[in-house]
């Protein structure tokens, strides 16, 4: 079924890559022809060109606020994030909206809405945990996590069926944008971002991306590919 590059990008699965695609009538983003770089030059796509996409990433973000900014990703300025006030209802969800890896950038914290019966121990109503890794598995998969504020050093793993109510705890710390959308963009969902030198009432704009929650994609994105 033919569709276009900007509906490809809500609801495409990074994990999913390599994917191919076939020019059928030309590139066109939001009624603008497009041209890909390769080797330093820029070419037109001909229909019936065949792509093996391999990337996907974030180019700019326009920021919603009184007005409404483009912002490249090298801005300079820090910024903090705003938690995501709207629950996620199952680690299936959080593991498909973020991207979770051994990188300190891409370790969310969660607080626990309801008890947790687990054989290690018992995850209690507000308690907060940090989700360290993920693996998939047949069937399913499973995020390992460890326990904060409480001693011993509790850790644990949760599978992705388990059901729940956990809010994205508040991340103090700053944050380029080219490190926020490298590593802090949920699927579907918009961030709302504050300068690192101002108070958080002072908002700065909110960060949508590609997702099927967002009705209008607000970010430019870039596609690494081989033509083939």
């Amino acid at each position: 079924m033919a569709t276009t590059l900007h509906e490809f990008t809500q609801v495409l699965d990074p994990k999913m890559f390599p994917r191919v695609l076939q020019i059928q009538s030309g590139i066109y983003c939001q009624g603008k022809s497009c041209v890909y770089e390769m080797f330093g030059r820029e070419c037109s796509l001909s229909t019936g060109d065949l792509l093996k996409v391999i990337d996907i990433t974030i180019t700019r973000f326009t920021a919603q606020t009184s007005m409404t900014l483009n912002l490249v990703l090298y801005v300079s300025g820090l910024f903090k994030l705003l938690a995501d006030s709207q629950p996620y209802r199952s680690i299936q969800e959080i593991a498909d909206s973020l991207k979770i890896s051994s990188h300190r950038l891409s370790q969310p914290v969660f607080l626990s809405g309801s008890e947790i019966q687990l054989a290690q121990g018992v995850i209690r109503e507000g308690d907060s945990f940090r989700i360290t890794t993920v693996t998939h598995e047949l069937n399913g998969g499973r995020v390992q996590c460890e326990l904060l504020h409480r001693e011993p050093k509790f850790c644990f793993s949760l599978s992705f069926s388990q059901q729940g109510h956990f809010t994205e705890c508040q991340d103090n710390q700053f944050y380029t944008l080219k490190e926020i959308a490298e590593w802090k963009i949920s699927k579907g969902r918009k961030r709302t971002v504050t300068e690192g030198n101002k108070s958080c009432k002072e908002r700065v704009g909110e960060l949508p991306s590609p997702g099927p929650r967002t009705s209008t994609s607000y970010n430019t994105t870039s596609f690494q590919s081989k033509k083939i």
